[in-house]
């Protein structure tokens, strides 16, 4: 038994890394799968390993509050004024893609094997969805991030207008 391949399909064309774990090539950099060399047992082992294990330490470990720290040595930064401000920065990338590409997207041209899944995950996540891009529009307004604030504004915007459309029963997609 061998571990698992696992590509990263949401890179907006091979325009933004949503990690340092996650190469907008699509590589996901994780010592159980192989792709970073950690520590003397953090690799996959046959017959002990297991999918849900590699889906746990993506959840646990890469798709963090602060993935700017997930660069090697700059956890050394975290807490500190300087490094929290690098992180905001690094975040406010992420959080446009999130919003580009992890949602519109895949709301406007789901794969076609997963139209359901999504459209019922985004029927049923909707508000908590608006509310988060609202708290990330708050933080970028009250960061003095005037642009950032902006581009969230108007992806929201966007956003609104997509999952309106899912509210209606069997509405496959927000096109």
């Amino acid at each position: 038994q061998v571990c698992p391949l696992v590509k990263l399909k949401t890179t907006g064309g091979g325009t933004v890394r949503f990690n340092p774990n996650l190469y907008n090539c699509g590589k996901v950099c994780l010592s159980l799968l192989g792709t970073w060399q950690g520590e003397k047992g953090e690799g996959w082992m046959a017959g002990v390993s297991t999918a849900n294990q590699v889906f746990l330490s993506i959840q646990s470990l890469i798709l963090v509050e602060h993935p700017f720290f997930n660069e090697p040595g700059y956890e050394r930064r975290m807490n500190t004024p300087d490094g929290m401000a690098e992180s905001r920065r690094y975040s406010e990338v992420i959080r446009e893609g999130t919003i580009r590409y992890a949602m519109l997207d895949l709301l406007k041209h789901p794969p076609q094997e997963f139209v359901d899944v999504i459209t019922h995950h985004f029927r049923l996540q909707h508000h908590k969805i608006l509310a988060t891009v609202d708290k990330w529009i708050s933080e970028a307004k009250a960061s003095n991030s005037t642009a950032h604030a902006a581009s969230l504004t108007k992806h929201r915007a966007d956003l609104a207008t997509c999952l309106s459309k899912l509210v209606v029963p069997r509405t496959a997609t927000c096109a």
